[in-house]
């Protein structure tokens, strides 16, 4: 007989997700992994370790709506994920969820989607008891319903609750054979490539001793000081924006005046990481003076969506909104007709001629769509404002700019951006570049004005600053609670990002730059490759220096050069295999891609028996919470931020750049695709070769 309500503790969660511990016919966790199972009264199933940390968050679920979720489609873990999600969140209220399971709060209740909307579009409606750290999930919309939650009367909680919860917590278990959840966590993916390997387990006053020259003088600055943090990948940016946060957060002053921090990013992937690092750094608990949050979510916080009708915004946060409006701006192309365009360059009609998926359609539609959010957005043109359309075809070309020179080739832009525009009114929706206009408006307003005083934010930081846009930096400017303005403390690589010349230009307000130039992450010899490449770019003149704990390394990086494609990622596949035979415990293996093969390569190292997870958007990434000693494979884009023990670079399926702009793209790409390794790095290639390797493999520094 099956159970009414089951209640599950965060680690038994954890664990079953961990280990992939369901029953998909009951879609009930099963008792392995740690996990026991008990009876608690008749109607309630328990699900627990045998010995938990203290604290632990509870998820009372309705047994009966997991059958319906089955229907849909939905697989346990898909399941389980969301609803830990939620339990996690109620640690350090209120709960906040990834944008696209589109969440609305009303006092204690919580409606978000049940699973991904492309297989359910269930909503659960779940009621928080703080008292009792417990969130019951009860209710599911039907699939075509909404749920007006202002106005929802929740079915009561099971009869004497609190004493449920501490009859679960009392249960006596035995500790299984099976490790614990707590001993496998180190085993974890995204822990090991993101937040650990930031702070590696070390505490704020641990740290504090073991930082670097350059890192002591972000502490070492007044309290109210904005500070602009450069420097490599490896050189502990991160680490040293979070330090300062922490040392924000626990003045003296600042705790008196109710000051409040905002630590600002461009994804959740990310978030999650700065708030693994932050927890870590003060002592296993969530700083309570500290929000994490990407920017629009902040945004849909604070500005509110416009207007009374809710607009679609293309895209779960900033990353991923720019991925989507990419693609729309690809189907576009794929409907223009050339005739009308006498005079383009030959680069454009070649990319319009050239088949869907190939190389070339592909660079024209990325500098595309930098053109209509770099250029044609932030300079407020519109495709119905002939005078502003008069002044762009008009106005002289700078170096950081795509290559669109002549005014027949603007001209083609601007078709691309009226039918994009148009597709986007079809559709009902906005880009995320349009959705932050947007807000600069509702935020300039007087309304704001008085919100902020509440609302706002005394200090704002800001990771992996070079990924923000200059609309997205005027944003966040407006998120202070001073009029006058509030400290910054930013954190930046000028080399991983494309607008990066221009973004210096515009940077925000007055700040003490600290360069960060001596690297921890790499041995010396991907340090040297790394450094050389580093030095390519025109804002990189300083020289830099490893740390002295790091090692020689075994082998330089190495570039395997093959005819074609196919004979490449066979080889690939098999180096794959046996880096990871012989991989230890921490141990990790990203495969990056510049090109579009990843599917190719999966299919490869899945066929040699490998654990593999694909990454196909930012949001694939929290996947890997739940995962152990998976091979990553993943293109270029999503790795910013993650570390990797073995690195192999996919560079295929890729030509020669045809603009200055291509070939800075193409350097970003190498650079935060190579800078991902600590200790051994591949790069495989067919045909062409990127230009920054050809000079690297001159200097000696790849072994070929």
């Amino acid at each position: 007989m099956s159970p009414e309500h089951l209640l599950v503790s965060e680690s038994a969660l954890d664990a079953a997700l961990a280990n992939n511990a369901f029953d998909p016919s009951s879609m009930l966790p099963r008792e392995e992994s740690g996990i026991h199972r008990f009876a608690i009264g008749e109607s309630i199933v328990g699900y627990r370790l045998a010995n938990e940390p203290p604290g632990q968050s509870l998820a009372l679920v309705r047994a009966e709506l997991l059958a319906l979720l089955k229907e849909d489609g939905g697989a346990p873990s898909e399941v389980f994920r969301r609803v830990a999600r939620v339990v996690k969140g109620v640690k350090s209220p209120p709960v906040h969820l990834p944008r696209h399971w589109s969440e609305y709060h009303h006092r204690n209740l919580l409606t978000f989607f049940a699973l991904p909307r492309a297989v359910s579009s269930r909503r659960w409606v779940v009621e928080i008891n703080s008292e009792i750290r417990c969130v019951k999930f009860d209710y599911l919309t039907s699939q075509e319903s909404i749920v007006d939650v202002a106005n929802f009367a929740p079915s009561a909680w099971p009869d004497d609750i609190v004493s449920v919860v501490a009859q679960f917590a009392a249960e006596e278990l035995r500790e299984l054979e099976t490790p614990s959840f707590a001993a496998i966590a180190a085993e974890f993916d995204l822990e090991t490539i993101g937040s650990h390997s930031v702070v590696e387990g070390r505490s704020y006053e641990e740290w504090l001793a073991l930082l670097s020259a350059s890192q002591k003088k972000i502490i070492n600055q007044d309290i109210s000081a904005s500070v602009r943090i450069l420097g490599p990948a490896g050189s502990g940016k991160t680490l040293a924006l979070c330090m300062r946060a922490i040392q924000i957060s626990r003045d003296q002053d600042v705790r008196a005046q109710g000051r409040r921090l905002l630590v600002a990013t461009h994804s959740w992937a990310m978030a999650e990481r700065i708030d693994g690092v932050l927890k870590t750094l003060n002592g296993g608990s969530p700083p309570d003076t500290i929000t994490v949050f990407p920017l629009l979510s902040l945004l849909e916080l604070h500005a509110g969506h416009i207007g009374r009708q809710r607009t679609n915004v293309i895209g779960d946060d900033s990353s991923e909104g720019r991925l989507k409006s990419i693609e729309i701006i690809g189907e576009t192309i794929s409907k223009l007709d050339l005739t009308n365009h006498p005079g383009v360059a030959g680069w454009i009609s070649d990319a319009v001629s050239a088949a869907r998926d190939s190389r070339q359609r592909l660079e024209l539609t990325l500098d595309l769509y930098d053109e209509i959010s770099g250029v044609l957005t932030a300079s407020g043109v519109s495709p119905d404002d002939p005078e502003s359309i008069e002044e762009y075809l008009a106005t002289s070309r700078e170096d950081w700019m795509p290559p669109f020179e002549t005014i027949p080739d603007r001209g083609f832009v601007i078709e691309v951006y009226r039918s994009f525009m148009q597709e986007l009114i079809d559709r009902s929706a906005i880009t995320t570049d349009q959705f932050v206009l947007d807000s600069i408006r509702v935020l300039e307003t007087f309304t704001w004005r008085m919100r902020k005083e509440t609302e706002g934010y005394d200090y704002i930081l800001v990771d992996e600053l070079q990924v923000f846009d200059p609309q997205e930096r005027t944003v966040l400017q407006l998120l202070g609670r001073s009029r006058r303005g509030v400290p910054f403390i930013t954190a930046e690589d000028p080399a991983q990002g494309v607008f990066s010349s221009l973004n210096a230009r515009r940077a925000t307000g007055e700040n003490v730059p600290v360069y960060l130039e001596v690297v921890h992450r790499f041995n010396k010899q991907i340090f040297e490759f790394i450094s050389f490449i580093y030095q390519q770019f025109p804002l990189n003149a300083l020289p830099l220096r490893i740390h002295d704990t790091r090692g020689d390394g075994t082998q330089r990086p190495s570039m395997h050069s093959f005819a074609n494609k196919a004979t490449a990622i066979a080889n690939a596949s098999l180096l794959v295999a046996n880096i990871n035979a012989g991989a230890g415990p921490s141990d990790r293996i990203c495969v990056v891609t510049l090109g579009d093969i990843d599917a190719e390569i999966s299919e490869r190292l899945t066929e040699r028996g490998l654990n593999t997870i694909r990454l196909e958007s930012f949001d694939d990434v929290e996947r890997l919470a739940y995962s152990r000693r998976s091979v990553v494979v993943s293109p270029w884009q999503f790795v910013g931020g993650m570390q990797f023990s073995h690195v192999v670079v996919m560079a295929l399926g890729i030509s020669a750049p045809t603009s200055q702009f291509g070939r800075l793209r193409e350097m970003v790409s190498v650079y935060l695709s190579c800078s991902r390794a600590t200790e051994s790095l591949n790069i495989y290639c067919a045909g062409y070769i990127p230009l920054v390797l050809v000079h690297a493999a001159d200097e000696d520094l790849l072994a070929r």
